[in-house]
């Protein structure tokens, strides 16, 4: 199940910025050139998203990386800058254990 926490994350994220932008699930696919039901799915988490389906996505929301990402934190935290650098020069395994990991720490620090 853990799999599945950044396409969750990814089909809100999509889901909250549309409605925040006032667009229906339509105008969405049709600003980003995608198929008819293509958001509805990946709102839904019915089909993985690609990167360029998810740049044309962010782009037709009109909303970069850091915005989408909501990651404008790591910017200010120069701890989490220089750990986020660390992650990236792992392989992608080694990330997924990083942020397995991490995910367990946070909800045991949450008292999940």
């Amino acid at each position: 199940m853990e799999n599945k926490i950044l396409q969750e994350y990814i089909s809100k994220r999509i889901r909250l910025l549309r409605l925040e932008k006032g667009l229906t699930q339509e105008q969405l696919e049709e600003k980003a050139d995608l198929g008819t039901n293509y958001v509805y799915k990946l709102e839904n988490q019915s089909t993985n998203i690609k990167v360029n389906t998810l740049e044309k996505v962010m782009t037709a929301l009109d909303v970069d990386f850091e915005e989408f990402f909501d990651i404008s934190l790591v910017e200010q935290n120069s701890d989490l800058s220089d750990l986020m650098v660390q992650i990236k020069e792992l392989s992608s395994g080694q990330q997924d254990r990083v942020i397995k990991a991490l995910s367990t720490l946070v909800g045991e620090i949450k008292g999940k």
